[in-house]
């Protein structure tokens, strides 16, 4: 129930949502006769959905969850008992199709075959939904034997990544993990592993932000003009902040952190 609620909230305070409800309502205002208040409120919708909207934005919000744990190569990583991969970006076969189908998030199983290919660990625990049976194969392909993966495929969200995995984790007389997912998502990811007393040695990959950032830069103005795929960008690490603080609440009043 709790993280049903959480889910109904992070929609309602999506850019876009926002953006929707504030145009909305000037809409309304301005018909019902109160144009100064209405069109303001139009006004502040299409600021809001420009700024949200923006590759300069992404940078700043999606660029500071990254920096927060720089890249660093695998040999730099401190030995585990365990690495864990979380689910994202990775689609399983299905009738229709024979291989995973692979997106931005998918560098997750291919760091955790690095990791476990530079011997940091003897065994890969994935963790997530509906992905496991792609995500197995993914990682045979990049040379992870087999016996050697165990899928956790109960969790729905990352706070479930941590309950469920512990569990996992026991099995194996695991305690210290190598935790593997995207930058901007690793901030809530430790301290959901860390919240179940688990050890966490982060290893991130799938910098996004920094990636466009180090990269060969496009014209000043075009960092200004927004677009839809910003949009999507900007809400999801809207989203990740939003997640980060309610798991920080729901912590600190459990006392686990």
């Amino acid at each position: 129930m709790l993280f049903a609620l959480m889910k109904l909230i992070t929609w309602v305070l999506s850019p876009l949502a926002l953006g929707l409800l504030l145009g909305g309502a000037g809409g309304y205002l301005g018909w019902r006769g109160h144009r100064r208040t209405g069109f303001g409120l139009v006004g502040l919708a299409c600021v809001w959905l420009w700024v949200w909207s923006s590759p300069w934005f992404y940078f700043i919000l999606g660029g500071n969850l990254e920096r927060q744990y720089p890249s660093t190569a695998v040999d730099s990583l401190q030995q585990a008992d365990a690495i864990v991969v979380l689910g994202g970006g990775l689609g399983s076969p299905t009738p229709l199709t024979f291989y995973p189908e692979l997106y931005p998030g998918a560098d997750r199983g291919w760091h955790a075959a690095r990791c476990f290919r530079a011997g940091k660990a003897p065994v890969v625990v994935f963790s997530g939904t509906a992905e496991g049976p792609g995500m197995r194969q993914f990682l045979v392909d990049l040379g992870v034997p087999k016996e050697k993966i165990i899928i956790e495929s109960e969790s729905k969200n990352t706070y479930e990544n941590g309950v469920f995995t512990r569990e996992k984790l026991k099995e194996l007389k695991a305690h210290s993990i190598i935790l593997v997912t995207s930058a901007w998502h690793l901030r809530r990811a430790i301290m959901a592993f860390q919240g179940m007393g688990i050890k966490v040695i982060p290893a991130g990959c799938d910098y996004e932000a920094l990636s466009i950032l180090g990269g060969p830069q496009p014209p000043l103005v075009l960092r200004y003009l927004p677009t839809p795929d910003f949009l999507m960008r900007n809400s999801m690490v809207c989203k990740e902040y939003i997640g980060y603080w309610a798991y920080w609440i729901y912590y600190r009043a459990t006392g686990k952190i």
